[in-house]
């Protein structure tokens, strides 16, 4: 029977099939350390991003690709072999199933997660790396986890109250841009590589900020989150 013991690490999703369904090239992270966790689903095609500064630049129909992406924290529970995944924030709005799989090992030791709560199975490696550790992570009105090693780090930092994208998105369908957009855009998801004290961004939410600082740790352990708004405006914010 799997354990929270087993669930450590760094796992990266190799595919997942449900009825009608597969999909073998979304780039899937979860990162677990104790009973936290943060995970960021980035599809393998973006838009071309050129000549844009800031998300604000991008037209309705880049916005609405970026908004296929998915990021979402929290901690687990394990009981019966059943890991459930509670969302204290989540990019699109707190969804209303319970996310939950039943975890097992194949034979070649990967993990396998069946769904539920609905008919899915996703295959999963662990991703190999050092221990890792985790911390809960607080910005004004933003909250999140921060998960991490000496190489790499994988973090959510969004808005528990934000509300549901599907009104956003049917807006930038019918050619609007609305007014919820910079609060959308300003949560933040991210996986990358420590350089030194500073966090850069391998795959983010906002492609405009991958191979860029995100990051900014101090030999104290304090942690400097550097925003990015809709409108590109750069901040760097204290972590709690």
């Amino acid at each position: 029977m799997i354990t929270q013991a087993q669930l450590q690490g760094h796992w990266r999703r190799d595919w997942i099939k449900a009825p009608g369904f597969e999909d073998h090239t979304t780039r899937v992270h979860w990162a677990q350390a104790g009973a936290l966790f943060a995970d960021l689903r980035i599809p393998a095609v973006r838009p071309d991003l050129g000549g844009a500064a800031c998300l604000a630049d991008l037209d309705n129909a880049a916005l609405l690709h970026l908004m296929r992406a998915e990021g979402f924290a929290g901690e687990i529970t394990v009981a019966d072999g059943i890991c459930t995944w509670h969302r204290a924030i989540n990019w699109h709005g707190r969804p209303e199933a319970v996310d939950a799989g039943r975890m097992s090992f194949d034979p070649k030791g990967r993990l396998v997660e069946d769904g539920v709560h609905a008919e899915y199975r996703e295959l999963w490696h662990r991703v190999p790396g050092g221990p890792l550790s985790a911390r809960p992570l607080r910005a004004g009105a933003l909250e999140g986890v921060l998960v991490w090693s000496d190489e790499m780090f994988l973090f959510g930092l969004g808005d528990p109250a934000a509300p549901p994208a599907a009104p956003l998105r049917a807006a930038l369908e019918a050619g609007a841009r609305p007014e919820g957009l910079a609060r959308h855009f300003r949560s933040d998801y991210a996986l990358g590589r420590w350089e030194g004290n500073a966090g850069i961004a391998e795959l983010c939410t906002n492609p405009l900020r991958e191979g860029r600082p995100v990051l900014s740790r101090a030999a104290d352990g304090g942690l400097t989150w550097l925003s990015s708004g809709f409108d590109g405006r750069e901040e760097p914010v204290a972590l709690a």
